[in-house]
């Protein structure tokens, strides 16, 4: 860090041209006085020439300790690298090497979000952070799991952190950020990948946020406005299976097969439904005559990307490419030489919360069943920079951690029961993801990921599409696990887990096409219990009618579909109001602008920031009387913690409600039916009016609603300016296909939600796909790829990844060798 610093101060008059005008004071002695004005452009524009000092080597050679065999990596014009090597550990020692030279401070901050120990470096703002990650117990948990996971997935995660240090050994200086916070990080260590993993799983689990939000609706209000506001699904909009299981027949090399399921049991579901729903295409829909996979996973967004995309190919038979994480081996979503897969979040209820009886006298026993049991007390010490370390004291029931205080504000002890925090294989399905050649070893994969629960998506050269839900469902003895449940009674605990045979899924389905968007699974036939925080599915509908009223689905329709602004639950809205006249002049404004919109939430759209706007005035209105500003935001979907749960199980169902309402009028909530709307259509005028100006023209969408890509170090001012990307203008909400999603508290930007990639892939011989992923491939403020990725992600634009050793020759720009020291 010291010579990095150095540097700098030696190379301060010897930098490119300073874009910055220097003047002289009006004293006789010359001085130089930066002009204040840009200052924060000047200190941008000198740390991207530090940080460009430290960007990593992409060309000629490098020796690494733990080699065994040369590396080589081709890397595209984005930054993409292509890496082979003769086997799969040499290969995996890559990774992580490739990984930490572009994202390595995103690694450091990744392990320590899941070690708790984020505080050692930030001090005091993120102390809750890491009172939740060791309350959660992700690195206890790690351990757990590093000792069920097979020997060759450890071997692969020695290989992967090997990489990783090598890199830190042979490779220097480190990222400006370490420079910055003054910070010598540790050697890399298998668990930080497991924990991190584990903090993922976490992650994407859902079923227990909204409990209770759901609770107080039951508690302040009637029953009958309470199930005005309760979850609801739209009984127009579509399940992903409405027909039950659905196994057609196994196309093999072109013949049509029989499949056997080998985890498929003879109870109430042998796999001979009737139908299915998703976003897989089958040859016979497809303009290519071949299977088409598309996948546009929604994350929050910032700097650098959550992904990093990724070409891994090693002579003994691991051959794959997509989207990784920094931090972890592996492909998690992508393509290898004969299947191609895509997630999305299922939405399953595998969490709930369950109200305790702590012993009055002795906080380490619980009662359940009517005794006494001593529960697990764990004593964490936390490490603050500037102040004294901060112990927390755990408490572990069966059900799971005591969460008062630190994700939980209620005076009665609760604990939280979730799948992703129960030790299991799922990196070991991961790894089998990438090396599956076919449907019953994507299914074999897939029946080790225990947790997240996913719905997976299947296609392969042979043209079969597939759908197989991931994760343990849990099998409750009572009880819906919408509200919060009495722990001590043991009538709520859960009895175990679906069988994964009984797991909705499907084969070849006769429509020839599964929609897959986080909307309903299964139909009320379905015999187990999976949830209802499904999200409303209005993505889903879209993205189903712009697939049958196509006669076939080609490629381009594919990039079209996924950018897709139309906003479904808008047009319903402007057929409500159909009847509805006023003579004042501000809300008759904002009704033309709303009847004159065509429905799509372009960010050039007038009547798309009149609707929005319109939403909120009318949601304050109605919900204002009845609960505080605080509430109000959870039941529009803010989350318990804006770092590791930004959103709840609510978001996107507060509109569903209102939509209900408004159709119904409802007037247990607008007694003045006609009279609120009017109102509440004036005050949109006023508020386009205050922040986008008198011309109704400028009413853009894409003026209030932009998307910024925030760094870890941004929340200081001065370095956000050198740290963040944008903001952008983009259109878009969370109910439409290209979603992009806002936080309740703070409108109107997309600050929740957006689309972290894109990926379309053709399943012909040569295995063509293509992907998106902003801001960037680089962690590195100062390289060429840090942002050049945004632009063409705003425009629906895509790089392709290429597979051949051809093309990848063709698209290279840079070759860096890896060899070993022996060599």
């Amino acid at each position: 860090m010291f010579a990095a610093s150095a540097r700098l101060g030696n190379s301060w008059y010897t930098v490119p041209p300073c874009p910055f005008r220097l003047v002289q004071s009006s004293q006789t002695e010359p001085i130089l006085i930066i002009i204040i004005t840009q200052l924060p452009s000047m200190l941008r524009y000198l740390s991207q020439q530090w940080s460009k000092r430290r960007l990593p080597q992409v060309d000629g050679r490098i020796y690494l300790p733990s080699l065994h065999h040369p590396v080589t990596i081709h890397r595209d014009q984005w930054g993409i690298p292509h890496i082979v090597a003769q086997n799969r550990h040499d290969l995996l020692r890559a990774q992580g090497f490739v990984h930490a030279q572009e994202r390595f401070w995103q690694m450091e901050l990744n392990r320590r979000a899941a070690a708790g120990t984020l505080s050692e470096l930030f001090g005091p703002r993120t102390l809750d952070t890491d009172r939740l990650a060791r309350t959660l117990g992700f690195a206890r948990l790690a351990r757990q799991t590093w000792a069920m996971l097979p020997p060759a997935v450890q071997a692969d995660l020695i290989a992967y952190a090997q990489g990783v240090n090598d890199w830190l050994s042979t490779c220097s200086p480190l990222p400006l950020e370490f420079s910055l916070i003054r910070h010598q990080p540790a050697a890399w260590e298998p668990l930080n990948s497991v924990a991190y993993g584990r903090l993922q799983m976490w992650a994407l689990t859902n079923g227990a946020s909204g409990e209770f939000v759901q609770a107080q609706l039951a508690q302040s209000l009637s029953p009958e406005m309470a199930a005005d506001l309760g979850l609801h699904y739209p009984a127009t909009n579509p399940t992903t299976l409405p027909h039950g299981i659905e196994i057609g027949g196994l196309k093999l090399d072109g013949l049509v097969g029989a499949w056997a399921n080998p985890f498929q049991g003879k109870g109430s579901l042998d796999g001979l439904g009737r139908g299915s729903n998703g976003w897989v295409i089958a040859p016979e829909r497809s303009a290519t005559g071949r299977a088409i996979l598309c996948n546009d996973m929604h994350l929050p967004v910032g700097s650098p990307s959550l992904w990093y995309a990724m070409h891994l190919h090693s002579q003994d038979g691991l051959h794959v490419t997509g989207f990784t994480q920094p931090g972890l081996p592996y492909v998690l979503v992508g393509h290898n030489e004969h299947i191609a897969w895509g997630a999305t979040l299922s939405y399953v209820d595998c969490e709930d919360f369950f109200l305790e009886r702590l012993h009055p006298h002795h906080p380490g026993y619980y009662e359940w069943m009517g005794r006494w049991q001593a529960a697990e007390v764990v004593t964490e010490v936390i490490g603050v920079r500037g102040r004294p370390s901060h112990r927390e004291q755990i408490i572990v029931t069966h059900h799971g951690p005591l969460m008062n205080g630190v994700l939980i504000d209620y005076a009665q002890p609760v604990t939280y029961c979730s799948t992703a925090l129960q030790a299991d294989v799922g990196m070991d399905g991961f790894r089998q993801l990438n090396e599956a050649r076919d449907w019953g070893e994507f299914v074999t994969a897939v029946a080790h990921i225990h947790s997240p629960s996913l719905n997976l998506l299947y296609a392969d050269r042979q043209g079969n599409i597939g759908y197989y839900l991931s994760g343990r469902a849990p099998l409750r003895a009572t009880g819906d696990g919408l509200t919060p449940a009495p722990g001590w009674t043991g009538e709520y605990d859960w009895l175990g887990h679906i069988p994964f045979a009984e797991m909705p899924h499907v084969l070849n389905p006769a429509q020839g096409y599964i929609v897959s968007a986080n909307h309903r699974i299964m139909g009320e036939a379905y015999p187990h219990y999976l949830g209802r925080v499904w999200r409303n599915g209005y993505r889903a509908r879209r993205i189903e009618e712009m697939i049958t009223t196509r006669p076939t689905i080609s490629l381009a329709d594919c990039r079209t579909m996924q950018m897709d602004v139309t906003h479904m639950p808008g047009r319903e809205l402007i057929g409500l109001l159909a009847g509805l006249e006023t003579a004042v002049s501000a809300a008759a404004l904002a009704l033309r602008l709303l009847r004159d919109w065509n429905g799509r939430l372009a960010a050039d759209s007038v009547g798309g920031a009149v609707y929005e706007v319109f939403i909120r005035r009318l949601s304050e209105t109605l919900l204002a009387p009845h609960f505080a500003r605080p509430f109000r935001e959870q039941l529009l979907g803010r989350g318990a913690n804006p770092f590791m749960q930004p959103v709840n199980d609510f978001q996107g169902q507060w509109l569903v409600s209102l939509l209900r309402i408004l159709g119904e009028g409802s007037v247990r909530w607008l007694p003045n039916w006609e009279e609120t709307l009017v109102d509440c259509l004036a005050q949109t005028t006023a508020v386009l009016r205050q922040k986008l100006g008198a011309d109704p023209a400028r009413w853009q969408w894409g003026r209030l609603h932009r998307v910024t890509f925030a760094h870890a170090l941004g929340v200081a001012p001065v370095l956000g300016r050198l740290f963040n990307q944008g903001p952008f203008s983009i259109g878009g909400d969370e109910n439409t296909v290209a979603q992009t999603g806002i936080r309740a508290d703070l409108p109107y930007d997309n600050n929740a939600i957006s689309i972290s990639t894109r990926l379309i892939v053709d399943l012909g011989e040569g295995m063509q796909a293509w992907g998106i992923h902003p801001p960037g491939q680089s962690g590195h403020v100062g390289s060429p790829h840090y942002g050049d990725l945004i632009q063409p992600w705003l425009d629906g634009e895509y790089y392709e990844m290429a597979w051949d050793q051809a093309v990848v020759t063709a698209v290279t720009r840079h070759v860096l060798e890896l060899r070993p020291y022996h060599l």
